[in-house]
């Protein structure tokens, strides 16, 4: 386990979410059964499933002379396994120009996507919960299932890809160990929205927050969201961080999460 993070300034919440992304993707990649490879200029992780969240380069910092050189390699990692992939520009990323660099070798403008992060001693005790709302950890895989589904179903994923991230979890334990510890809530007993944690980096990292359409409105996704995080506070972690979707945006901003800097998404599809 790395060193749990203890400074809460904003220049450390910045650093951390960047640590925890790319730490805590390469976890669960290997976790799974994908593949990693961690050179010193570059981060590149995949599951081999055609979801481009979970193939990413979350980490480069490439030479200038060399820049052109490194894209081109990771298309070809991607080619090769016929899957698209997502690449993060965040701060640390380097040279600067790194984006103009992956336009021209075909990659699109995938937009922008805010990093957040906490004190997660500013988080409440409690937080009342709706009525009817329950919220477990996954600890057993008929339930891992279920929070695959409801996660899929809520990000509008296709049903080839709900049975293709099905069979790549279930490599992973479910123990305080595991790469990743899911979060399902329940709504009068039936399954409706999700969350996870990574513990990496020394970081509680917030990642798969999806309520299902019918249940959105509710406050569900703020109780999914706070149960890994208190969790993890209980567990001595100091910070909490998350990438924010627009809809996710305004719930984490009233639970607490302040906005540190913005990712740039590029895409890339065979």
């Amino acid at each position: 386990m790395s060193e749990i993070v203890r400074d809460v300034s904003p220049e450390s919440l910045a650093r951390a979410n960047e640590d925890n992304l790319a730490q805590g993707l390469a976890d669960c990649a290997r976790a799974y059964g994908g593949e990693v490879r961690e050179e010193p200029d570059l981060l590149w992780c995949s599951l081999a499933i055609p979801a481009a969240g979970w193939n990413r380069v979350p980490r480069a910092q490439l030479a200038s002379e060399t820049v052109d050189e490194r894209i081109e390699w990771v298309i070809e990692q991607a080619r090769a396994l016929h899957v698209p992939f997502v690449w993060d520009i965040g701060p640390s990323m380097r040279p600067m120009d790194l984006g103009e660099h992956l336009l021209r070798h075909g990659l699109t403008d995938a937009g922008e996507e805010p990093a957040m992060g906490i004190a997660l001693a500013d988080l409440p005790d409690t937080l009342p919960v709706p009525d009817g709302v329950t919220v477990e950890r996954v600890r057993d895989r008929a339930t891992q299932e279920q929070w695959v589904r409801v996660s899929c179903e809520g990000f509008g994923m296709s049903a080839s890809l709900i049975e293709a991230e099905i069979i790549a979890m279930a490599h992973d334990d479910l123990g305080d160990s595991a790469a990743a510890h899911y979060y399902l809530a329940r709504l009068h007993g039936e399954p409706v929205a999700t969350a996870a944690l990574t513990p990496a980096a020394g970081v509680a990292g917030i990642f798969a927050v999806a309520t299902i359409e019918a249940a959105r409105g509710r406050g569900i996704g703020t109780v999914v969201t706070m149960a890994p995080l208190l969790d993890a506070r209980a567990r001595g972690y100091c910070v909490g961080v998350l990438q924010a979707s627009e809809m996710g945006y305004p719930v984490y901003a009233r639970m607490g999460f302040t906005e540190q800097f913005r990712y740039h998404a590029y895409l890339w599809r065979p």
